[in-house]
C-alpha cells in the first residue's frame, strides 16, 4: 500500500488517509519526499496502492478521454478517438491496439517502434502519466503534458484496472457514462 511505499522511502512523515487520499505533513523535508515521489521513475517492483476508482473514472474523463476510449470497440463518445482505446490496456503490450482514427506517426508513434514498445504495467502507466515523453523514449506530439500528482494518477490506473470483460459492471451500459 501507499503508506508502506512511502514509509519505506521517506519515513514516518508520510500517510495515506482511509478515503484514499495522499496526505503528506506541511514539513519541508516531506514537501521535498513528495516532489520527490512526484518525479521519479517507478520499477515493476512498484506495488500500486489503493485508489478511489470512481474519481479516477471522473479524472480519465478530465485527461484522457478526449482522445483514448474506454470501450472494446474503441468508440469514443467524449472525444475524438485518436489514440487507443484504453479497454484492457493494464498487461497490454503498446501498439498492439489500433490508434484510433489516427493517421500513423501523427502522435510520435515511437511505442510503435518494436524497439521502445512498453508493457503496460502498474508502473509504466504511473510512468506514461508523469511524463509521456521521458516513458515513449521519443517525441510524443500528443497535447498531454502529463499528470505530476501521484494520488491522481493512481484513481486513474485503478479505474483502467476496471475496463476488463473480468468486471461484471461492464456489462451494464451505464458503467462507462
Amino acid at each position: 500500500n501507499m503508506n508502506l511505499c512511502l514509509r519505506s522511502h521517506f519515513g514516518s512523515r508520510c500517510s495515506l488517509f482511509p478515503s484514499g487520499t495522499l496526505d503528506i505533513m506541511s514539513s519541508a523535508a516531506a514537501q521535498a519526499a513528495k516532489a520527490t515521489l512526484e518525479n521519479r521513475d517507478l520499477d515493476d517492483s512498484w506495488q500500486l496502492p489503493d485508489g478511489n476508482v470512481k474519481r479516477g473514472k471522473a479524472l480519465f474523463k478530465k485527461h484522457c478521454a478526449q482522445c483514448h476510449s474506454m470501450y472494446p470497440d474503441g468508440r469514443n463518445i467524449i472525444g475524438t478517438s485518436q489514440g487507443p482505446t484504453m479497454f484492457n490496456v493494464c498487461g497490454r503490450v503498446s501498439g498492439e491496439e489500433a490508434v484510433g482514427r489516427a493517421r500513423p506517426n501523427e502522435f510520435g508513434d515511437t511505442l510503435n517502434d518494436k524497439s521502445r514498445q512498453v508493457v503496460w504495467t502498474d508502473a509504466a502507466l504511473m510512468n506514461y502519466m508523469r511524463d509521456p515523453s521521458r516513458t515513449s523514449g521519443g517525441p510524443v506530439t500528443m497535447n498531454f503534458e502529463g499528470i505530476k500528482d501521484v494520488q491522481t494518477r493512481v484513481d486513474i490506473v485503478q479505474f483502467l484496472h476496471t475496463l476488463t470483460w473480468d468486471n461484471p459492471a461492464m456489462l451494464e451500459t451505464k458503467w462507462l457514462r
